[in-house]
């Protein structure tokens, strides 16, 4: 009886040798793939996370680009007023000028052809008043070219102003043109490791341009351009920046990396 019990004991612990051991393989393996779901879900939050910055930062970056172009429609406004001024400053300087030269002229004339009544008596004093008054007069014609001089160096001023202010607004909106780049993958060479996307030259790609590739809210990875024709652009794809398990796919939009690139 003794043997009988001691062998089913022996039984029984080797039936729970075995169970515990298989026991212990599950809750390692659980463990292991408890830990691998947790880094995948946090390298997933960082990848969210990333996306989420850089589209609040191309947002920010535009609304502060689309506010300097404001404030240059704004100047060039008060540039062209104060142009427009200017003009009509220096038209009203250019007809006193030409009011006080005709008038210049006549005194001139007088005093060479006397009109009919003048006698000997009173030729000296009316001589000397007309003399008297062509001296202020050419003093008047004077300070007038003096003006119109200084108008006109406003005016040129004033031009040269809004030049540049035109010239500015311009490239300003060039750049933001430029920056608002959104293109498409149209073909993507898996074997060779390249892509071709439907825009160059055209939406002002250069070789030194950055590009990301996205999909949805997702940045799938980054291109290095190969070649830039004027509506088509050759990349190879940086695959250390694909994240894990995507690749790319035509379709996928296609970004400026950064606005101010």
């Amino acid at each position: 009886m003794t043997k009988v019990l001691l062998l089913l004991s022996a039984v029984v612990m080797a039936v729970a040798c075995f169970f515990s051991y298989q026991n212990r393989t599950t809750f390692v393996q659980t463990r292991k793939d408890y830990n691998d779901n947790t880094t995948k879900i946090s390298l997933e939050m960082k990848a969210l996370s990333s996306i989420e910055s850089d589209l609040n930062n191309v947002g920010t970056q535009r609304d502060s680009m689309k506010g300097e172009l404001e404030q240059e429609d704004e100047r060039l406004a008060q540039s062209k007023i104060k142009l427009k001024n200017a003009q009509s400053e220096n038209e009203r300087t250019a007809a006193d000028l030409a009011s006080t030269q005709a008038e210049t002229k006549d005194l001139k004339d007088k005093t060479t052809n006397f009109p009919a009544g003048v006698t000997l008596e009173t030729i000296a004093e009316d001589i000397n008043k007309l003399k008297q008054s062509v001296a202020d007069n050419e003093l008047k014609v004077g300070k007038l070219k003096e003006e119109t001089t200084s108008k006109e160096k406003e005016l040129k001023k004033e031009v040269a102003e809004q030049d540049e202010v035109t010239k500015r607004l311009e490239e300003r909106k060039k750049m933001f043109q430029r920056n608002s780049l959104t293109s498409t993958v149209v073909a993507v060479n898996n074997d060779w490791g390249f892509v071709v996307i439907d825009g160059g030259r055209n939406q002002g790609i250069t070789t030194d341009t950055r590009l990301i590739i996205t999909r949805g809210s997702q940045t799938v990875g980054k291109l290095s351009i190969v070649s830039v024709e004027n509506n088509k652009t050759v990349a190879n794809i940086i695959h250390k920046s694909l994240h894990k398990g995507i690749s790319v796919a035509p379709g996928d939009k296609v970004i400026l990396e950064s606005l101010y690139q």
